[in-house]
């Protein structure tokens, strides 16, 4: 077991020492900003990922790989029937998916969650050996850890270089064909229709969101794209979900479909966020729903605010009525998720 402090030890020189020792191992990082965790097979990077951060099923809906119902239902099948298997394995054994688009979610994955680790200054770090019988999502193919922390690294780079504000809203302004540019960015351009806020446009193109504010502001600085003149009141939707897999569906959900969204980190989180940011409305998932309601409710903020839950079973019981609770069916598909909020749209 290796144990150590960010400011010690660089985390992409331990990674790369583990690879050239052909280490297996698991490596856990804790920072002020989350968690993150790192699989090492023989020095070679399997699965690596952060919280908060995008789950697999996450890159896989972004991707337009599977649908938000289908990943819901290979955790509970994962959960019930299959303990351990993971869940891309599931997914490639019921043919949901192909191997090449396995390797393509995971290589998306793997580097935004070491360029997000890469750039935690200070916090702690435990290196210790793989446990066999530990889930982890692995590769088709593993990924060669020098190549992988420098692909990270250079990221890292260029996030640092410039990036636009996440509610920005752009506007085409110049011929891009008059530049080279890269794939994502070509994405970005076909998309960016004054509408779209920045994050929006990351979750629409499948990118990271710090790659695609960088490309954003790479593309605004070369004048091919402009601020919008007037840009549209998105109604804003908390998500409280205690479960992280709901929070980034529901997320990437909202966002595609140019809802602003806030993610609350704990219960006093979210009722400080209600009380600042004043939500169009409120999401909760989780245990203690009626809890959680009634903290809602006896917020200043939040005694009207439109609420759903979102449960397996209806709620039920006086306190249902009484605090004006609404309710989504979970596992949930899009369109139901949409009818619920299409009120808040005729409310602008």
């Amino acid at each position: 077991m290796i144990k150590g402090t960010l400011t010690e030890l660089d985390l992409g020189e331990l990674l790369k020492a583990l690879e050239a020792a052909k280490r297996s191992a698991i490596v856990t990082v804790k920072a002020r900003e989350g968690w993150g965790r790192i699989h090492l097979n023989i020095g070679r990077m399997v699965y690596a990922r952060t919280e908060p951060g995008p789950h697999l099923g996450e890159y896989l809906v972004r991707l337009g790989y599977v649908s938000l119902k289908e990943v819901q239902d290979l955790v509970l099948l994962q959960r019930n029937e299959n303990p351990g298997t993971p869940l891309g394995q599931l997914a490639l054994s019921r043919k949901m998916i192909t191997e090449q688009d396995l390797r393509e979610a995971l290589f998306y994955q793997v580097i935004e969650a070491i360029a997000t680790m890469l750039g935690w200054k200070e916090g702690t770090f435990v290196a210790e050996g793989a446990d066999e019988n530990a889930s982890q999502v692995p590769l088709p193919h593993t990924l060669e850890t020098r190549a992988a922390v420098l692909e990270a690294a250079r990221r890292l780079d260029e996030w640092h270089r410039g990036s636009v504000e996440p509610d920005e809203v752009l506007v085409l302004a110049g011929d891009p064909t008059r530049h080279s540019l890269p794939r994502e960015a070509w994405q970005l351009l076909e998309i960016a229709d004054g509408a779209h806020r920045a994050r929006s446009l990351a979750v629409e193109a499948g990118l990271s969101e710090e790659h695609a504010f960088h490309l954003l502001y790479e593309l605004k600085s070369r004048g091919l794209l402009r601020p919008a003149t007037v840009a549209p009141e998105d109604p804003l939707v908390l998500i409280w979900a205690e479960s992280s897999l709901v929070r980034r569906l529901l997320f990437v959900l909202l966002e595609r479909e140019r809802f602003r969204t806030l993610i609350a980190p704990d219960a006093q989180g979210a009722l400080r966020m209600i009380e600042r940011k004043r939500p169009s409305a409120v999401l909760i998932e989780g245990d203690q729903l009626p809890e959680r309601v009634r903290q809602v409710r006896a917020s200043a903020a939040g005694k009207y605010v439109p609420l759903w839950v979102v449960s397996e079973q209806p709620p039920r019981g006086l306190w249902v009525r009484s605090q004006r609770v609404q309710h989504i069916r979970k596992p949930f598909e899009e369109a139901d998720v949409l009818e619920a909020l299409a009120p808040l749209r005729r409310s602008i």
